[in-house]
């Protein structure tokens, strides 16, 4: 079972079990979780359940969704992953372990070339 863990702006903390799939995430009625933060789409991004992972995708919001710090369109997250969303932090939280990192290698390549370019960058360096 995967669950999201935020603060609203007004100091609430929700946690949320993540028990559909998929999960839209956002500001208003509109989406499946609200997070009350006006920096946010109102269709941000969306849980997916993609094999034994849960993945991540943006829904070309303005602002973009974060994972760890570093813009995604898509990413498969692991547990301890924070999403970042506007000025709100989604911790994520799972007991299933994601597959491994070459999934995750391809998803980038995919979908984000840049990424996938500094990541063969830094793999080039490590060798060296």
């Amino acid at each position: 079972m995967a669950r999201l863990i935020f603060e609203k702006a007004d100091g609430e903390r929700v946690e949320i079990p993540i028990e559909n799939d998929p999960l839209s995430i956002g500001r208003g009625t509109e989406a499946d979780v609200d997070v009350g933060d006006v920096e946010v789409s109102r269709h941000h991004c969306a849980l997916l359940l993609w094999e034994d992972d849960w993945v991540i995708k943006d829904a070309h919001s303005r602002n973009g969704t974060l994972v760890n710090e570093r813009r995604v369109e898509i990413a498969v997250l692991k547990d301890g992953d924070i999403v970042r969303i506007g000025k709100t932090d989604l911790d994520f939280h799972t007991e299933k372990p994601r597959r491994g990192r070459e999934r995750y290698a391809v998803l980038k390549m995919l979908t984000i070339p840049e990424a996938a370019e500094a990541e063969e960058t830094e793999e080039g360096e490590e060798k060296s």
